[in-house]
Order: C-alpha cells, then sequence, then structure tokens
C-alpha cells in the first residue's frame, strides 16, 4: 500500500503546473547587494500609470528600493555601516529597460510565473512605496544608475531589520507568494526561498 501511494505521489508531483492564459511570468533580479522586481511594461496595471511619463516605452519595468544615499552610491563602505545602523529615507529605483532582463548582466535572476491576481496585488503593493505629489502625481526625481532609470522619493525607512531584500521579500509576500520577510536580510536569501517554492521558472517553461 505504502509504494503504491508512493507511486501515486511520484506521479502528482511530476505533472507539469497548470497555467492559465493570463499568467505572466516576472523576474527577480539580483544586483550585487540588491534584489529588484521586473515585470512587463505591457502589463503595467493603472496603480502605476503614473510612471508612464517618465519613461520612453520600455519593454520592461525594473523597481528597487533602498537606502537613499547608499542606493545611489553602494561602493562606499561607510554608507553600508551607515544604512545598517541608522534608521534612513528611502528611494524607489525604477529602471525602464529596452529588452528583457535576461540578456542583461545581472549578478543572478530567477523568473517567477504569477496569476492575473498576484500580479496586481504586487502592482499595488510596488505603487504604494512611491511618494506622491498633492495631485496624485510622481515628481521627476533624479537619474538613476544605469540607462533609462530614475531615482524617486519613497515611503518607509531602511535600517539593519528592513534592506532592499526584505523589501523585495515582502512585495512578493504582498502577491501572495510564501516568503519570509522577518531577518531576511540577504539577496541570496531572497532567491533561495524563491527555489524552494512552487511558482520559479518562467509561464512558458512552467506550461510545457
Amino acid at each position: 500500500m505504502m509504494r503504491l501511494w508512493l507511486g501515486f505521489l511520484t506521479v502528482l508531483l511530476s505533472l507539469p503546473v497548470q497555467v492559465e492564459a493570463d499568467d505572466v511570468t516576472v523576474l527577480v533580479v539580483r544586483h550585487r547587494w540588491h534584489t529588484g522586481i521586473a515585470l512587463p511594461a505591457d502589463q503595467l496595471s493603472p496603480a502605476l500609470e503614473f510612471l508612464e511619463p517618465h519613461f520612453s516605452e520600455p519593454q520592461f519595468y525594473e523597481f528597487g528600493w533602498g537606502d537613499d544615499a547608499f542606493y545611489r552610491q553602494n561602493d562606499s563602505l561607510w554608507l553600508r555601516i551607515r544604512a545598517m545602523l541608522w534608521p534612513t529615507k528611502t528611494t524607489m529605483h525604477v529602471v525602464g529597460l529596452a529588452q528583457h532582463p535576461q540578456t542583461l548582466p545581472h549578478t543572478d535572476w530567477q523568473a517567477l510565473c504569477l496569476s492575473a491576481e498576484q500580479l496586481g496585488l504586487l502592482q499595488q503593493s510596488l505603487a504604494g512605496y512611491f511618494l506622491l505629489d498633492d495631485e496624485g502625481q510622481l515628481p521627476a526625481g533624479d537619474p538613476g544608475l544605469y540607462g533609462d532609470s530614475r531615482f524617486f522619493p519613497s515611503r518607509e525607512t531602511f535600517w539593519f531589520g528592513n534592506t532592499c531584500n526584505t523589501w523585495t521579500a515582502g512585495r512578493l509576500q504582498d502577491a501572495g507568494m510564501p516568503l519570509r520577510t522577518f531577518l531576511t536580510l540577504t539577496a541570496g536569501q531572497v532567491l533561495e526561498q524563491l527555489r524552494d517554492g512552487k511558482q520559479t521558472g518562467d509561464c512558458l517553461q512552467s506550461e510545457g
């Protein structure tokens, strides 16, 4: 009986994940210390439409969050120590990518297949971190780190228990993914949790 049950379980686990027509592939990307989230520009929801005037028809948007000073100069040891020890103001870094994130020189990346509902929740969560003006518009921001990118003022503070990688895990958790945010401090911890889950891989691969 036990052998029969184990055989049945093996067959179930080997079956491909059912992919719905409106599922969307997003990517978690790593840049050294930082992780970010990239999603297709043609899937941008009304929650984030305030970004469109600031970018030139990108194929993807990549989102990152972190300490305002360290994010802009991430080779500074002093700024890194300061960011970890004292609560500091934060920034959103947004890149308008002209090509798929997989073609770019990230340190690492992981594709995820999200349902339309999960993608909507993710974008609502991302939108909540932008500081808009009294008319609901996004300030012009400052030039970003590379390509068509901008730094925008953000909400919340950065400290040792709330790093850029805690933030990434939190946004994915808001989208319904079973990630832990407590003591998720490094980029490697984010990617390791994702790879232990069930939604890794792009939607086309999951379908196949």
